[in-house]
């Protein structure tokens, strides 16, 4: 499913984002209610993981506000408020569920699961991307040009969903090793730069510029050349 986390805490924000993809979806992360309400006016989601206090205006104002515009897709607070009252005042702001911090990741994904059943809603294939000749192909994590077929390790595809998010924008060693190795500090070795030129091998033409440009002493920058 592709998801709407709408979370303030962001270690939090950034580990459930890590284990979402973990399981097969894709995530788009808020960290305030009025994000997320211009954030479903723009893209299409399958379900929204809703944290209540937020430091715009609360959860169930949000879901309030979604309801009201008509957004029907199913909703799950995930929250620390955890008494009868915050609960059954989320349900019926609109919510479908609600789960409670700490969580088990596994049960949050079940839960999810469940509300995608419900719903009765198809999930969303992610759109097809290019990189120049290459179409992406996101259910099968792979590239393809007519009958030609790359397939790609886990965290080659990871590293390339990246840089495309920040097409034509200069990314810092540290911020791939973030994103893509969820490690908080440079430690020194060539990890980056090595995947880097795995994948310059694997997408791009012999002869032609690579799609995938250095910048010295800044970092790396995807270009989608035709």
């Amino acid at each position: 499913m592709h998801i709407l986390l709408v979370e303030d805490d962001t270690e939090l924000a950034r580990q459930t984002d890590i284990w979402l993809r973990e399981a097969g979806h894709t995530c788009s992360w808020c960290e305030r209610g009025g994000q997320a309400l211009m954030a479903l006016g723009k893209e299409a989601f399958d379900a929204v993981i809703l944290d209540v206090g937020l430091p715009d205006v609360d959860g169930f104002t949000v879901v309030e506000q979604m309801r009201a515009r008509g957004f029907r897709l199913p909703v799950l607070f995930l929250t620390a408020r955890d008494n009868v009252t915050d609960r059954v005042r989320g349900l019926k702001a609109g919510g479908d569920d609600y789960v409670t911090k700490p969580f088990a990741m596994e049960e949050l994904l079940a839960r999810l699961e469940a509300l995608q059943r419900r719903s009765g809603i198809t999930p969303l294939v992610p759109p097809s991307r290019n990189v120049g000749k290459w179409t992406l192909d996101a259910i099968k994590r792979r590239l393809r040009c007519g009958d030609e077929m790359v397939e790609l390790q886990p965290r080659e595809w990871t590293l390339l969903e990246v840089m495309l998010a920040n097409e034509g924008r200069i990314l810092t060693k540290k911020f791939l090793l973030e994103k893509v190795w969820d490690i908080q500090f440079d430690p020194g070795t060539n990890v980056v730069d090595a995947m880097i030129c795995r994948l310059r091998r694997k997408i791009d033409a012999p002869g032609e510029p690579s799609h995938l440009q250095t910048v010295r002493g800044k970092g790396y920058v995807l270009q989608a050349l035709s």
